[in-house]
């Protein structure tokens, strides 16, 4: 399946079928989140597709190696300063699943990053430590 072709509505029935479990939806979806697609390619809802799939993955069993592949493109794309819209709901699954990489990563952009990736290290960070109070 080509990814960076997908339709709108493609996209959509990838996210649809995330609940249901099936370890070949998820594989794709997880697939989709980590491909750079919707930037030139005239898919813009990809963005918008993306974040969907980032709040149904919370969700659904990921094998380890799902985990690493979600929170590494993640953080790479925070570090780096190159994501798109509703890049928060990813940052939000990353926190999921790997909550200790995702502060530090924060706190590296913070730093070091450039303003657009500093505010969103920032909202990591407060994200993480309003989460730490709520559970106490």
């Amino acid at each position: 399946m080509e990814l960076a072709s997908l339709s709108k509505v493609q996209v959509r029935a990838l996210a649809d079928a995330l609940p249901g479990g099936q370890a070949d939806a998820i594989e794709t979806c997880v697939q989709f989140v980590c491909a750079e697609t919707g930037t030139g390619t005239g898919n813009v809802w990809h963005g918008r597709g993306r974040a969907m799939m980032c709040r149904r993955l919370k969700h659904v069993p990921l094998a380890q190696h799902q985990r690493d592949r979600l929170v590494e493109c993640i953080l790479h794309r925070l570090a780096t300063g190159r994501f798109s819209e509703q890049f928060r709901d990813q940052l939000r699954l990353a926190l999921h699943l790997d909550r200790g990489r995702s502060l530090a990563v924060a706190q590296c952009a913070l730093e070091v990053g450039k303003p657009h990736t500093a505010r969103y290290a920032r909202w990591v960070l407060s994200h993480a430590v309003d989460a730490m109070v709520g559970d106490g």
